[in-house]
């Protein structure tokens, strides 16, 4: 049986979902007895390359410059990641699965939810820190509603610190403190914070604001 994942991925022209076996740098990963059962050491290295690939979307979506554009996708995205999240979420309580007593997912049907909860955590992340302003129009009076599962995914995703690395923590870290203000570090900075172009020239040049403080989102190992 292959090892499925189905992650809710945000294209500069289009959304899909996708429904592939997972692969290390292009080829199918399956054990000696055709199971799915992947170790805790490789799924990390496959872990790796989907974030790898969030980090190539939200860079497209950021050079496309195109307010409406970007709007019309993560509106679409959300809907279908939250669904994925709490689709597979059932799966992952049906288990009584605690990772950080039960090591990673003992199981091909446990390991898929797992991956695809984590997976689309970590790209909704990603999509709020670097579009704050269209995100939080999205969610609009359902706010408290994703910020629920938000926090959900911020304990998660970090249940996992023998599969996540430094950068994802990071990631988790500033997600955390973007949606919980009352826990922010004194100079916490998002500085995607800016107000949409379409809005007036007069806010053009917040987009060449340099912030001392804060949270680095770009130019470090640890970029999100």
């Amino acid at each position: 049986m292959l090892f499925l994942s189905r992650i809710a991925i945000i294209c500069v022209h289009f959304l899909i979902i996708a429904q592939n076996k997972h692969t290390i740098n292009g080829q199918g990963v399956e054990n000696e007895s055709d199971k799915s059962v992947l170790s805790a050491s490789l799924y990390s290295k496959i872990f790796k390359e989907r974030r790898n690939e969030h980090h190539t979307v939200i860079k497209k979506m950021i050079a496309s410059e195109n307010y409406e554009k970007n709007f019309k996708l993560l509106k679409l995205a959300y809907g279908k990641i939250f669904q994925l999240i709490r689709d597979n979420n059932i799966t992952i309580t049906s288990y009584a699965y605690e990772p950080l007593r039960d090591g990673f997912a003992p199981n091909s049907d446990l390991q898929e939810a797992v991956s695809i909860v984590m997976e689309n955590c970590c790209i909704a992340a990603e999509s709020l820190i670097h579009f704050p302003e269209i995100s939080y129009r999205i969610f609009g009076k359902q706010y408290s509603k994703w910020k629920l599962m938000l926090n959900w995914c911020y304990e998660f995703v970090n249940s996992f610190p023998h599969i996540i690395d430094e950068s994802t923590a990071k990631l988790m870290s500033i997600l955390f403190q973007e949606i919980n203000e009352e826990f922010r570090n004194p100079d916490y900075v998002n500085p995607y914070h800016e107000a949409p172009k379409h809005q007036g020239e007069k806010k053009e040049n917040k987009r060449h604001k340099k912030f001392k403080k804060g949270p680095s989102l770009s130019g470090s190992k640890t970029e999100l």
